[in-house]
């Protein structure tokens, strides 16, 4: 079903760039605009600069911050500080990270997959997504001709025979080593043994790849192959630019974590609601239990422990707002049966993340499509702290703290071809950008083992 090939990844050159934390980032989506400042001004070739390159006055269409990120990356290949592989590869890579204080090490490789509409049912994928981030994406993949950042992607392997047969022919050493700016240890290695990469890419033949993170940008790859088809209509069907980078991590890897987005709402629609009317609409629903009567705000672990539901069933949220005050909200018996399972498929009944949308914020609330769409309206966190900072900050009216969604959830979901609201997971760690990189030349085939 997949076509899973290795590549000739480009890197950067640890002669030249002998520390790689000072140039590897999270993707574009998670850096906010003084952290990529931060980036920037940690190193001349951070790849910040690739991938968030900064608008500037009298930009125009010849002339602007594609333009210049297609001209720092084509120079820092003339340079030598980005640097191309002289044969195919699959990149076996361990991510050491911390959740709650145990230590958790994800494993998983970097590779070029095929493109396949979502539609074929090969590669499906899980979220909604948000239309701006799309055209921004594409603009700049046709400028630089270039995937600077892996799509993360899942694949249901019970017995691991993929990573295990990775495992089996690792070089001594590994072509990377470093600690991140995230505190997060990677570890990489080059795998090239002719046998191991032909028994990898069988595996996969008969797998379906489920879209983790990066939705956005595998729409884009959609889209960029699209318009590259009609400018070479006599390409063959392994050219290069149909395929994209992905990192690929096992389903049954007991090491995949799934944090929360949670959810702040801000605006005038949000605004006009007063306690006492929300907390009695909210009672038509859900259990609603005070757990902190505002004033200072309250602990994130207090928080966390109080968001814990007694059952994997159960639906709990907690609502912050009016004066950092918080509220357990428990999902009623029987409300999901009579009201959720009657509008929509039962994997998606399931989800805390309908529920509240469903239930809170379109009955309730009063929200529509438009509204939720809106990044203005809607923001997401997956930290607590963060979540209260925003709040303490009136940059939001409203929280609501979530429980994560589960990794057989969304397999569920994308098994049966829907999608889950806009940011329902948030794999963690992200996978980070300027490991490995994939050049598009239309001209160049992908080598199949």
């Amino acid at each position: 079903m997949a076509q899973v090939a290795p590549f000739r990844a480009l890197h950067y050159n640890p002669v030249k760039i002998p520390h790689p934390e000072d140039v590897v980032t999270p993707p574009y989506d998670v850096i906010r605009p003084e952290e990529r400042e931060a980036f920037a001004a940690r190193h001349p070739y951070n790849m910040v600069r690739l991938i968030l390159p900064q608008a500037l006055p009298g930009d125009d269409l010849l002339q602007n911050r594609y333009t210049r990120a297609a001209a720092a990356f084509r120079q820092w290949q003339q340079e030598q500080v980005l640097v191309r592989d002289p044969e195919p590869a699959y990149y076996y890579w361990e991510t050491e990270f911390q959740v709650g204080g145990r230590k958790f090490t994800r494993t998983g490789l970097a590779a070029l997959v095929r493109l396949e509409p979502f539609s074929n049912g090969m590669i499906r994928p899980h979220e909604q997504t948000f239309s701006a981030p799309k055209a921004d994406r594409l603009e700049l993949l046709k400028q630089t001709q270039a995937h600077f950042s892996p799509i993360f992607a899942i694949y249901p392997d019970p017995e691991d025979l993929v990573l295990g047969k990775l495992r089996s022919s690792l070089p001594a050493a590994p072509m990377l080593a470093f600690t991140d700016s995230e505190g997060d240890f990677q570890r990489v290695f080059r795998v090239t043994e002719a046998s191991c990469l032909r028994a990898v890419h069988r595996a996969f033949e008969k797998m379906t790849l489920f879209i983790a993170d990066g939705h956005h940008r595998y729409e884009t790859a959609l889209n960029y192959q699209k318009w590259l088809k009609s400018r070479y209509p006599q390409a063959p069907a392994n050219a290069s630019f149909n395929y994209v980078l992905m990192y690929l991590s096992n389903i049954f890897d007991p090491e995949l974590v799934i944090l929360m987005a949670h959810r702040l709402l801000a605006g005038p629609r949000v605004k006009q609601w007063e306690e006492g009317s929300l907390l009695r609409r909210l009672s038509e629903y859900f259990e609603v239990t005070p757990v902190h009567r505002g004033g200072v705000a309250p602990g994130a672990d207090f928080l966390q422990k109080s968001l814990a539901p007694v059952s994997p069933q159960e639906t709990v949220f907690i609502l912050l707002g009016f004066g950092l005050q918080a509220w357990r909200l428990r999902l009623r018996e029987g409300v999901r049966q009579k009201l959720l399972a009657r509008e929509m498929h039962p994997a998606l009944a399931q989800l805390d993340v309908v529920v509240l949308n469903y239930l809170l914020f379109e009955k309730v609330l009063g929200l529509d499509a438009k509204a939720l769409d809106d990044q203005q309206t809607c923001k997401f966190t997956s930290k607590i702290p963060e979540a209260l900072s925003i709040l303490s900050r009136r940059e939001a009216t409203l929280g609501f703290l979530l429980n994560p969604t589960r990794v057989e959830q969304v397999q569920q979901v994308a098994t049966a071809g829907l999608t889950m609201p806009r940011k329902s997971t948030y794999f963690y760690p992200k996978v980070k950008d300027g490991i490995v990189l994939s050049p598009i030349n239309p001209e160049e085939e992908i080598t199949i083992p």
